[in-house]
């Protein structure tokens, strides 16, 4: 099974949250880039388009509410996924002001997050026979 068109951008300075992210979301199909602070995440922004945008928001350096208004800016059809294991209501706010589309305090439920993943990106599968086609030789639209 092959989802298509569908990257993300997985901005996250805890390596082993990141590798966390990267391999469940790769894992579900979808192809997953990784970068360790917002300064990266917003060269790799400016570079590569992107569907969806997991960002959090303490990091050194530029954080996720610093460069979320770029990163609007940048890819404006991207979705934005904000996650953050130091919640408060301002921290909220400003989060939904400066344009990310969901709001998530850590830990992250995975399938939660993966279902919620795919309420936001359009998926197309493409299911392969034994000749490397799909039966009708078209993608099926699910979701």
């Amino acid at each position: 099974m092959d989802l298509f068109g569908n990257r993300i951008l997985v901005i996250e300075d805890d390596e082993e949250m990141g590798s966390l992210l990267k391999d469940f979301l790769s894992s579900e199909g979808y192809q997953v880039d990784f970068v360790d602070n917002g300064s990266d995440g917003f060269r790799k922004l400016a570079r590569q388009s992107f569907n969806l945008i997991i960002t959090d928001v303490r990091m050194p350096g530029l954080s996720g509410l610093d460069i979320l208004p770029g990163m609007k800016k940048l890819q404006p059809q991207a979705f934005i996924i904000v996650i953050t294991a130091f919640g408060s209501d301002e921290v909220y706010r400003k989060a939904f002001e400066r344009g990310a589309s969901v709001y998530l305090t850590k830990p992250v439920h995975l399938p939660k997050l993966g279902v919620m993943i795919h309420k936001l990106l359009p998926t197309t599968i493409v299911e392969e026979d034994k000749d490397g086609w799909n039966s009708d030789h078209l993608p099926r639209k699910v979701g």
